[in-house]
């Protein structure tokens, strides 16, 4: 499973940070950044850029790309959109490495830089979260080395060199609990929520399964509050987070890998905590896990292997969430959806899963409807969905997905 295996800059120096939700409708996005895997053992993993300018005569088309000189890094986690200085975050998990990618030419990205560990203590980065003064969070999800914990968080300039970092502790939990995987900043404060899960190193690894959350300050980085998901007794929902996130009306929610949705109160005090308001379908086996989700408004928006699909809640009461959407995926193509990002103005999604294939969708961020892009169909395709290939043609394996210019 995948637990297993945004960003914001100043514009220039001295003047005040500009945040990606002030770009101009000139500055929409006109691309995605595919971070992708080589299904060939002779192919490196790539950065592909797509157009996806629906007024461009080559939408749909790669445009750019630039690999990272090594196939089976297992690229991994991305940022969900490009920062305003045209830098990009994504890790590739079996090397250990993050790297930075300049696309402020999508035409010609390349690579900036690269960085594996935080104070030579933590390392194995694996998700990223912009922060209002233009640096980034980044969650180390084990120690330096050889994977094992704790992990923690480090903020870093958007360089990649570390500006501050602290490993996950609590009093109220072993260190094979202090995994960060997921981590956003909670709004309108100097705090960040992190999701504690392990992302663990294949089918042989002895998983140390989490159930909790943990709230802490960024300045300084240093972990305040564990979280824990309350078990209902009844099914394994409390069990892995996988996303954190924050809607229009600065309420917190996290989703857990086994289809549990919580929402997180007490986030401004030192004592938060979870309560369970929504069951995903599925969540009783690793086949039909619920994966990586994103939110538009007060919008939750989930990627569900159960369906094959994506369901749309309304979180606009935090503590009823009412189902008003949901897209069923072609399961042969899309057996296990698992990335959902969205583009700056909420009305396009990206979907990949476990194969090649990538698939668009149109979302209505006033009533939360849902179809696919027909228009966003590949050659090989008899419905809408693209398989990935680089330049050369050569088979692709999307995981996540930035959106940017």
């Amino acid at each position: 499973m995948s637990f297993r295996l945004l960003v914001v800059t100043a514009l220039l120096a001295g003047c005040a940070p500009v945040s990606d939700g002030e770009r101009t409708r000139v500055q929409l996005d006109r691309h995605i950044y595919v971070w992708a895997g080589a299904m060939d053992s002779v192919v490196n993993d790539a950065l592909i850029v797509l157009d996806v300018d629906t007024a461009s005569a080559t939408y749909g088309q790669v445009v750019g790309q630039v690999d990272v000189g090594a196939h089976g890094t297992m690229p991994h986690h991305i940022q969900r959109r490009v920062g305003m200085d045209g830098r990009l975050f994504a890790n590739s998990w079996v090397a250990g490495t993050t790297w930075v990618f300049d696309v402020r030419d999508p035409n010609a990205p390349a690579v900036h830089g690269s960085f594996a560990t935080a104070g030579d203590s933590i390392g194995w980065a694996h998700d990223f979260a912009p922060t209002p003064n233009g640096r980034t969070l980044v969650a180390f999800n084990a120690g330096a080395g050889e994977y094992v914990g704790p992990g923690g968080l480090a903020e870093v300039d958007r360089d990649g060199a570390v500006v501050q970092w602290a490993r996950a502790r609590s009093a109220d939990a072993g260190d094979t609990a202090m995994t960060p995987y997921t981590v956003h900043m909670v709004p309108g404060r100097e705090r960040a929520l992190v999701g504690l899960g392990e992302m663990g190193m294949g089918d042989d690894y002895a998983y140390h399964y989490t159930s909790a959350l943990q709230l802490w300050s960024t300045t300084p980085l240093a972990p305040m509050a564990l979280i824990p998901l309350p078990d209902n007794g009844t099914d394994q929902g409390h069990v892995a987070p996988s996303t954190v996130a924050s809607t229009a009306s600065g309420e917190m929610f996290a989703n857990t890998f086994f289809c549990g949705l919580f929402h997180v109160s007490g986030l401004e005090g030192d004592a938060p905590q979870a309560t369970r308001v929504f069951s995903f379908p599925g969540g009783s086996n690793d086949d039909e896990l619920c994966a990586v989700a994103t939110t538009v408004g007060n919008y939750w928006i989930q990627a569900v292997a159960a369906l094959p699909g994506v369901m749309v809640l309304d979180l606009s009461d935090p503590t009823a969430p009412r189902e008003v959407a949901r897209l069923l995926l072609d399961a042969s193509r899309f057996p296990k959806p698992h990335w959902v990002s969205a583009d700056l103005d909420g009305t396009r999604l990206a979907i990949t899963g476990r194969g090649p294939w990538l698939a668009m969708a149109r979302f209505d961020p006033e009533t939360g409807a849902l179809t696919l892009d027909e228009r966003f169909k590949g050659a090989e395709a008899t419905s809408a969905g693209m398989m990935v290939r680089n330049r050369e043609g050569a088979m692709m394996h999307p995981h996540g997905v930035a959106w940017g210019p």
